[in-house]
């Protein structure tokens, strides 16, 4: 390929995520003083898709259903969208669940996750009372924690969406 100008190459419609992308990595000049020639996967750049993690570290007899799921990675940050059913046990206004991550990160604090959850149901948007969203360190999972107003309340239509890093 030596001699061939990047414009002269044909383009791709797709990129598959173990294709390869040629980058120069002016950081280390040990081919010239203006970088190194180095290529990379766009996979560990670029990702995207739906999965269905599972759910663990229920408290209080709390039941959550994933109806569905998606992400996006960009680099080393991802964002994800989850459609939840939960559902609080029998005289119960509080409880705690895990949400797999759908690319591994190893946090060192919960502060390296942060997100935020709705609820609505024939426009009423108020039900959840104290709401924590972050990592959980031991696990590498997400980790919610909810009160919510009403005891025993079964909550259908409920969107959580989170960010962190991948360490």
């Amino acid at each position: 390929m030596a001699g061939v100008k990047i414009t002269d190459l044909t383009p791709l419609a797709t990129a598959a995520s173990d294709d390869l992308l040629y980058i120069v990595d002016v950081s280390n000049t040990t081919e010239s003083p203006q970088g190194t020639s180095s290529q990379i996967e766009v996979g560990k750049m670029f990702s995207s898709g739906s999965y269905s993690p599972t759910i663990s570290g229920e408290v209080n007899g709390i039941v959550v259903t994933v109806n569905s799921a998606t992400y996006i990675r960009v680099g080393n940050i991802a964002t994800v969208s989850a459609q939840l059913e939960i559902a609080m046990d029998s005289g119960e206004d509080n409880g705690e669940f895990e949400i797999e991550l759908p690319v591994a990160s190893d946090f060192t604090s919960g502060k390296n996750l942060f997100g935020l959850m709705q609820y609505s149901f024939q426009g009423t948007l108020a039900e959840i009372e104290l709401l924590t969203i972050e990592g959980e360190i031991t696990n590498n999972t997400c980790y919610v924690s909810l009160k919510t107003l009403t005891p025993t309340i079964s909550m259908q239509y409920c969107t959580i969406q989170f960010q962190y890093e991948i360490l």
